[in-house]
């Protein structure tokens, strides 16, 4: 049996359509088609409904399900015990993040990580899902939120502070809110229905109560910049608006709390010197920065 073909099966019944499977697994659903087709043939059952709200799993492929997922998981601990081997401070690691941390933290770190270990290459997504370790979907993750499921190593590296920003125009225009209370009479930039809910998201919506967003989008970046071109007032992590001459950050003072940040590793290969090094190096640079993380800095 080709393993390809019980892999694009998994894909398509976790994401009910052969689209999302194809995005999942970056192929044209053309490819995920003729190895569904393909496997149906193998076994001369029919494993999907084809429906035109997606596909749903026959009682064969139920059956199917919970096998391919056994072997699905016994082939990812193959590889990770292959990976495991120490190959010595050289190859690739693979980082998954946020956006709000991509670009003020990972990336300004990384002259310093080529300095002290030149022969590691990391390779940087960002995504706001959980990329599943497990599946060397990614090699480290540093998440918002700290997941309760899973064989990981597990370490808290610090808490990202969040502040209140705006445009000078903004503020010629409405002046500045006086207090959190007076947010409820200005024009705030929101997080979209549906983005994973935090200290941080839940304190905004409480302010705001039952009045409406002007504009809700999830990036930092893109709040940031509806704030600097004057759409109201947008709550984004202190580091990405550092250095942004066009806004200000309001009510500096106000305790709005942030969110902790975790750093995580499957630990199949949590001694594998490469990803310990990056480890142990995004660990370091978090404590360095940790006020400036923290948006303590001004």
């Amino acid at each position: 049996m080709n393993w390809d073909d019980l892999r694009y099966f998994l894909a398509v019944a976790g994401e009910g359509s052969l689209s999302g499977a194809a995005r999942a697994l970056r192929v044209n659903p053309a490819t995920v088609s003729r190895h569904v087709d393909a496997l149906e043939e193998r076994f001369a059952v029919r494993l999907f409904d084809r429906r035109q709200d997606g596909y749903g799993l026959t009682p064969a492929g139920e059956k199917l399900l919970g096998r391919a997922r056994g072997i699905e998981s016994e082939m990812f601990a193959l590889g990770r015990s292959f990976d495991a081997e120490d190959r010595g401070l050289a190859g690739t690691v693979t980082v998954t993040s946020t956006e709000s941390l991509t670009v003020p933290f990972l990336i300004r770190n990384l002259p310093l990580l080529e300095q002290r270990h030149p022969g590691i290459r990391l390779h940087l997504v960002n995504e706001y899902r959980m990329l599943n370790l497990s599946r060397r979907e990614a090699d480290v993750a540093i998440r918002l939120a700290r997941p309760d499921q899973g064989d990981l190593s597990i370490r808290k590296i610090g808490v990202m502070g969040f502040g209140l920003y705006a445009s000078p125009a903004y503020l010629a225009a409405h002046g500045a809110p006086q207090s959190v209370a007076d947010l409820r009479n200005h024009r705030v930039v929101d997080w979209l229905d549906g983005f994973p809910e935090n200290a941080t998201v839940l304190w905004l919506r409480k302010q705001l109560g039952d009045v409406a967003p002007i504009f809700s989008t999830n990036p930092a970046s893109a709040r940031l910049a509806a704030a600097r071109v004057g759409m109201g007032i947008a709550l984004v992590p202190c580091m990405i608006a550092e250095g942004i001459d066009d806004v200000v950050r309001l009510l500096p003072d106000e305790p709005i709390p942030g969110v902790d940040l975790w750093l995580l590793v499957h630990r199949d290969l949590a001694r594998l010197a490469k990803v310990r090094a990056v480890l142990d190096f995004i660990y370091d640079r978090a404590q360095a920065e940790a006020d400036r993380i923290a948006g303590l800095c001004g």
